[in-house]
């Protein structure tokens, strides 16, 4: 019997590592829902309210969980419902802009207690704008991200204008998920403060 050599079983080794990891890449892509969106089941989903008067809002807990209801969620970039997030637990977050110009937000999700970091969890984000029907999950939706943030964090940037509102859909990636998580605002600013001069 001929011993294989040393150099074979590292490339052996490393061949199933890489596609292990192509296998792994390839389960986590999205693909496109050609028919209609699955039909939403409504349940107990939480709705947390951010009254936006100016300055950096604080981050915003919450939980997917199995009270909550589900949708079909749409693809990056609302470019389409999402045929793997056909019926993804959500919260939502209503902003209403109380500031003195169009606001721009950043959101991005996290790990309860540590942003940056989301290492247990796999979040998606939708922003509609004026307002979330489940039921038609493309109407008004203005951004939506999946791994923009680290790892599986979701970041994505949407304006509110004044007078406003917004509706923030927090969303596992894939059906069934249910985990704590945190929505950290950064560079939550009015337009009209961007736009100033010293002279």
């Amino acid at each position: 019997m001929k011993k294989k050599s040393g150099t074979t079983l590292g490339l052996t080794a490393g061949l199933i590592l890489v596609l292990a990891s192509l296998a792994s890449a390839q389960a986590k892509n999205d693909f496109p829902n050609t028919g209609a969106a699955v039909p939403p089941v409504p349940n107990a989903s939480e709705n947390y309210l951010l009254n936006y008067t100016g300055g950096v809002p604080d981050a915003i807990q919450g939980a997917l969980d199995a009270d909550d209801s589900t949708y079909n969620r749409v693809l990056n970039n609302c470019t389409g419902l999402s045929g793997v997030g056909t019926a993804v637990f959500y919260d939502t977050i209503s902003i209403t802009n109380s500031a003195f110009g169009t606001a721009t937000f950043i959101a991005e999700t996290s790990n309860q207690g540590t942003p940056g970091v989301c290492a247990t969890i796999d979040t998606f984000l939708t922003a509609y704008r004026p307002t979330f029907n489940p039921a038609s999950p493309l109407t008004n939706c203005v951004a939506a991200d999946d791994d923009t943030g680290p790892g599986n964090c979701s970041r994505m940037t949407f304006t509110v204008p004044l007078p406003g509102t917004a509706v923030m859909v927090a969303s596992s990636f894939s059906n069934g998920a249910q985990f704590p998580y945190q929505v950290n605002f950064t560079g939550t600013t009015p337009a009209e403060l961007t736009r100033f001069k010293v002279e």
